[in-house]
């Protein structure tokens, strides 16, 4: 899961990204070079320093070589999730600077890097590690999820367009689970919501809101909603997969 604010124990967006970058950099051939074979292209005029970090690279994108991967972005995809599926996560360092995965440095290691559950070095300032807020729970899941990925890009569905009018290729990396209640499915997770107003939610205003809510996540999200006790006359969402 994404985290566009940077807050919590999410992965940034930024993250994300970094974490695509080095994927393609792995490559054979690589889709994208690495940060490093970008200073070596980069001329005088594209010489820079920021906050004492080097930060050149071409600003011309016609002088760097052009890819040899011929890759179709499917592929590239499935392989995304098996690669990062794969990865011991806690023990490398993720270094889109060098375009690969290293040895990760012990603790207190000069240069001021501070390795973590996921340590994902920013390609310019060295010293920071982008996903420092990522807690051991977030790494694992995020690997689990990879796997998941992984293996439902390996099935037809992914792989061929459906017949009979199911989802399949990327949308079916977008539903997990069952359509009919995949919050209850191998791989979904429940999140409560302690939806209480006066009167409690099976009556006037707490009843609105929960309607409202249910709507939101049941038919718009197509999450799996049940209520919290399945006596209340109001189906909303007391707990939501």
């Amino acid at each position: 899961a994404g985290n566009p604010a940077g807050g919590g124990p999410l992965l940034t967006n930024y993250a994300l990204t970094l974490l695509m970058v080095l994927f393609l950099q792995t490559r054979s051939p690589p889709v994208l070079p690495s940060v490093r074979r970008l200073r070596d292209l980069a001329g005088p005029q594209d010489r820079a320093q920021v906050g004492g970090w080097d930060c050149s690279f071409p600003r011309d994108a016609a002088e760097l070589e052009p890819s040899g991967n011929t890759q179709s972005a499917a592929s590239l995809l499935a392989e995304f999730f098996a690669f990062f599926g794969a990865l011991d996560l806690g023990g490398l360092l993720l270094s889109p600077l060098e375009g690969r995965a290293l040895p990760r440095p012990p603790p207190g290691t000069p240069g001021g890097l501070r390795p973590g559950p996921l340590t994902l070095q920013d390609p310019f300032e060295l010293s920071h590690n982008v996903a420092a807020n990522v807690t051991p729970r977030t790494v694992s899941r995020f690997g689990r999820c990879c796997r998941d990925a992984a293996k439902l890009c390996r099935g037809p569905e992914f792989r061929q367009k459906s017949r009979k009018g199911r989802p399949w290729g990327v949308m079916r990396l977008l539903q997990p689970g069952s359509a009919g209640n995949p919050g209850n499915a191998p791989g979904g997770f429940l999140i409560p919501l302690p939806l209480r107003g006066p009167g409690g939610p099976g009556e006037g205003p707490g009843r609105d809101v929960c309607a409202a809510v249910g709507f939101v996540l049941g038919d718009v999200l197509r999450c799996g909603c049940e209520p919290e006790d399945p006596r209340r006359e109001f189906g909303g969402p007391g707990d939501a997969g």
